[in-house]
């Protein structure tokens, strides 16, 4: 597994970089071959974030974990991408999601121990996506009351997504 590894607000020291090694080895017994994985070590005040990012045959699989002990965090966030990558082997190896269309099974003959199954689709809604700019977008998200907002930019003709971060700024996705 190919790692990148970077420091926010920190350096990283040689022990911090063999645990993350460690840390990460042990998710190759369930990672897919030729998997990068990008993670971030950040320190804010007193809390210790780890955000670790998988690129997997095409997927991003994305955890993070923030405590008071930077190892700690790593723990977690190593659990929760380990849980994540046994739940994406079990849809590969079961033929959910292979190609953008699932396969109807019993989600409950497939769960993993612990597992929750995964949430079904209750309702499509439809709505036009306007040209507009990124003030005019917030603006829109802010008057509809709604944690994103799907909309064209009108520069480079593309969709964005706007979204409401958990500390309560903003975010936006920009496809590639």
């Amino acid at each position: 597994m190919d790692i990148a590894l970077t420091g926010r607000h920190m350096e990283i020291t040689e022990a911090i970089r063999s645990k993350v090694q460690e840390k990460m080895e042990l998710l190759d017994r369930v990672a897919p071959e030729n998997c990068r994985a990008d993670v971030v070590l950040g320190v804010e005040k007193f809390r210790q974030k780890v955000e670790v990012t998988l690129h997997a045959n095409g997927r991003l699989i994305h955890a993070e974990s923030v405590t008071n002990d930077l190892y700690a965090s790593l723990d977690l966030a190593v659990d929760k991408l380990d849980r994540q990558l046994v739940r994406f082997k079990e849809k590969i190896r079961h033929g959910h999601a292979s190609n953008g269309q699932s396969v109807k099974t019993n989600m409950d003959n497939n769960l993993v121990e612990n597992e929750k199954p995964l949430p079904s689709l209750v309702k499509t809604k439809r709505f036009p996506v306007k040209p507009m700019s990124l003030d005019d977008a917030i603006l829109q998200m802010e008057l509809l009351d709604k944690d994103f907002f799907l909309y064209t930019d009108p520069v480079s003709e593309t969709l964005r997504v706007l979204y409401r971060r958990r500390d309560g700024s903003l975010g936006q996705i920009q496809p590639e």
